[in-house]
């Protein structure tokens, strides 16, 4: 025997809009007694509410004319919880067994938003991570399956460092300090008191002026010895006497001693 009873959609005294009871009994074997049912139009429990299925089952937000507009499911031996926007598509958002959240892209701000996205058509999976230590309290990094790209670090003593495990690519020009490099290979800094380019212009341009005083090839040639010829060879015996002298304009240039004592032979 079943026998069920509806209450109107507006009651007095503290009774239950809207609801539907039911009382069951069907003989021995059962537990004859009244229950309540949920309202279609709206109700509350105290306990959980569990399905109970080996196969996908779904949570679903539907419009009036049955349109999903959110689905909730969590496959058994699946990688997540997902969420999705029904009719609206967009995706799935897992949250996942490893306690990631996976997105086709994550966002932050209202007005102007900051955004983390993923084409899905990388070769590798990128990484990035905040992370530290006692002697680099504080790294931002950028990681792929094959390495790090590069990382932002806080030292011990508040200075900051930047690094990149590969070439830097600058269009325009890259400042370090008051110092800057200019893209057509350029420098301008303290050093050398303004462009390195104009600075090497103006030194070129002094050491050319010191030049144009110096001695011409004109006065070096009438001024000092430009060769020297030797006449022809002459030989003459050494006088066995002091005071030999060579007759002007001759030059000696050599000696000979032809046999084994210590006397000089002849010039």
């Amino acid at each position: 025997m079943t026998i069920r009873i509806t209450t109107p959609t507006t009651t007095t005294g503290g009774g239950v809009p809207s609801a539907q009871f039911t009382y069951i009994n069907h003989g021995e074997g059962y537990a004859p007694g009244w229950r309540r049912e949920f309202s279609r139009t709206g109700d509350e429990m105290t306990g959980n509410l569990c399905l109970k299925n080996d196969g996908r089952v779904n949570f679903c937000i539907m419009n009036e004319d049955g349109t999903p507009r959110m689905w909730l499911f969590k496959d058994k031996g699946g990688d997540g919880v997902h969420i999705n926007n029904g009719h609206d598509g967009g995706g799935d958002f897992i949250f996942g067994k490893d306690g990631s959240f996976y997105a086709s892209a994550v966002r932050a701000g209202i007005g102007k938003k900051l955004s983390m996205t993923s084409d899905n058509n990388s070769t590798l999976t990128a990484t990035f991570n905040l992370w530290g230590d006692a002697n680099r309290p504080t790294v931002v990094e950028l990681d792929d399956d094959q390495g790090w790209h590069l990382y932002s670090q806080r030292n011990p003593d508040g200075s900051i460092v930047f690094t990149v495990n590969g070439d830097i690519t600058a269009n325009r020009k890259l400042n370090v300090g008051a110092a800057t490099f200019s893209s057509d290979g350029n420098v301008n800094g303290s050093m050398w008191e303004g462009w390195l380019s104009t600075w090497m212009s103006n030194a070129f341009a002094s050491r050319d002026n010191n030049i144009n005083t110096r001695s011409t090839w004109d006065y070096v040639n009438q001024t000092f010895v430009r060769d020297v010829r030797a006449g022809y060879k002459e030989y003459a015996r050494v006088w066995q006497a002091y005071g030999y002298d060579d007759t002007p304009p001759y030059v000696i240039t050599g000696v000979i001693n032809s046999n084994s004592d210590d006397l000089v032979d002849g010039l």
